[in-house]
């Protein structure tokens, strides 16, 4: 199929969008919301259907947007929380609008899902026909994100969310008369927003039938309006951050590097350093990646899928390291008569036992910090012993840095792959940020290295439960008693 492009009348657009400025004369606003949005948080209260304050949190951060074009993102991001086609999502967003059917949020959470699933039934396919199955199903899930954004924009016209969500739907239908006048329906609410403006530069690029100067163009035309909303001038990372993922895409990674660091010149956005953190482990630049992926996560706390991002790269550097270490080692070995080299000294072995063993006295006196400390100095000398790394992630946890302990946790299991509490925890901290897939695949890796271990059937098995897998969960927890787990005969017995 040849692909229709998309050509929009940019002039028809920018005149409607000149006129409705002149609606509001509020002049510059200054930012007074200083918010950053937990998607972790979001997910957990939407999972334990708290549905009451997620509607106050979510509202908080239009309200905030409403007051202050400053706190836009803060609007966006929250909603993306939802976008996962994530099976066991749907029955909650129902009971939630069900619940609550006067309220904008759960319609636009679940217009947010149906879009993911709408991306999900697509798939990898760049350009797919109108008639291939994939399509249909892609076109059903976008007409039930629309009824959903229809429905909340008449709860509330300046859900500028509904409209940004319209301009990629129109843009994945190649429905030129939805992107036109979802923009122009933004502008006429919010004469001075961001969001949507940027959403609209993505059809204007050459992969959608435009081109960098249509998206200039675009940019220079939105230029007044940064007077009002400074926000405007990060439309310049666009071009940049664009050629960056072809760049991805295309596999020229450094080429890549340079065109998100350009981007970051404009906006200090998110998904820039959490997209240049990817390039840089595509490279094996481990050290650059992580910290464009802590900086990432600085700006969107505990997100799941820059958490994920960065857990793949520390276990892609650990690989990594462990065959410079083999090639390094094999080197040795046609160089020297002394291999294999020598363990660590008995110097090192003592003053690591030394170490570890503080930290066991300030784990048991309840001193987390106290015996972190110790513990990395320890690890200092014996780099390669489990308990070590496994110690320090069971203070971690109990020091509320959930984060050190999940890699603390991975690191233990790379050195001894039976540590099956660590296996557990590390599914106990995906399960809590949401992170289903994530939890289950943990316990399957455990579950291949003990296979008659009621105790881990068990814990799958309440994965499986909280994502809404009911007929598995009792599989697995049934499973779990017959091998003699007692937790699990007692949970099957009230059931």
């Amino acid at each position: 199929m040849d692909r229709v492009k998309i050509h929009l009348d940019i002039s028809v657009v920018m005149i409607a969008m000149f006129m409705s400025t002149l609606l509001m004369p509020s002049l510059g606003q200054t930012s007074r919301f200083r918010y950053k949005v937990d998607k972790s948080e979001i997910l957990l209260q939407f999972q334990k259907q708290l549905f009451k304050p997620l509607n106050s949190k979510l509202e908080e951060f239009q309200k905030a947007f409403d007051e202050d074009y400053q706190a836009e993102d803060y609007v966006f991001d929250a909603f993306e929380a939802f976008k996962k086609a994530d099976t066991a999502y749907e029955p909650i967003m129902q009971n939630w609008v069900k619940q609550f059917p006067d309220s904008y949020a759960p319609y636009v959470a679940r217009a947010e899902y149906y879009c993911a699933c709408a991306l999900q039934a697509r798939g990898n396919k760049r350009v797919i026909e109108k008639g291939q199955n994939e399509y249909k199903e892609m076109e059903r899930f976008y007409s039930l994100a629309l009824l959903d954004m229809d429905q909340a924009l008449k709860l509330n016209v300046g859900m500028d969310v509904c409209y940004a969500l319209k301009v990629g739907i129109g843009m994945a239908l190649e429905k030129e008369e939805l992107i036109t006048n979802a923009l122009i329906e933004a502008t006429k609410n919010h004469p001075y927003e961001y969001r949507v403006r940027l959403k609209y530069l993505q059809t204007l690029t050459p992969r959608n039938g435009g081109s960098y100067e249509k998206m200039e163009g675009f940019i220079a035309s939105c230029a007044k309006s940064a007077v009002y909303n400074p926000k405007i001038k990060e439309l310049s990372a666009a071009i940049p951050a664009d050629k960056g993922s072809t760049f991805s895409y295309l596999g020229k990674y450094g080429q890549a590097v340079n065109m998100y660091t350009e981007a970051l010149k404009y906006s200090n956005c998110h998904s820039y350093f959490a997209d240049r953190g990817d390039a840089y482990a595509k490279l094996q630049n481990y050290k650059q990646a992580l910290e464009d992926y802590d900086r990432a996560l600085e700006l969107s706390p505990n997100d799941p899928e820059y958490l994920l991002r960065k857990t793949r790269a520390i276990v892609q550097q650990n690989r990594f390291n462990d065959a410079q270490k083999m090639q390094r080692q094999s080197n040795q070995a046609d160089t020297y008569d002394d291999w294999p080299p020598k363990k660590s000294s008995k110097v090192e072995n003592e003053q690591a036992i030394k170490h570890a063993q503080k930290g066991n006295e300030f784990m048991r006196a309840g001193q987390y910090e106290q015996a972190i400390s110790e513990y990395t100095e320890a690890i200092r000398f014996l780099p390669d012993e489990y308990i070590l790394y496994h110690n320090r992630a069971l203070c971690y946890l109990q020091s509320n840095n959930d984060e050190a302990a999940l890699q603390d946790f991975l690191h233990a299991i790379e050195r001894k792959r039976d540590d099956i509490e660590a296996y557990i925890k590390i599914t106990t901290i995906y399960a809590n940020r949401g992170m289903y897939d994530e939890a289950i695949n943990s316990m399957n890796s455990a579950l291949v290295v003990k296979p008659d271990d009621g105790e881990l059937f068990y814990y799958r098995g309440k994965v499986y439960e909280r994502r809404g897998m009911n007929n598995e969960a009792m599989q697995d927890i049934r499973q779990a008693c017959e091998m003699g787990y007692q937790r699990a005969c007692w949970n099957v017995m009230y059931k």
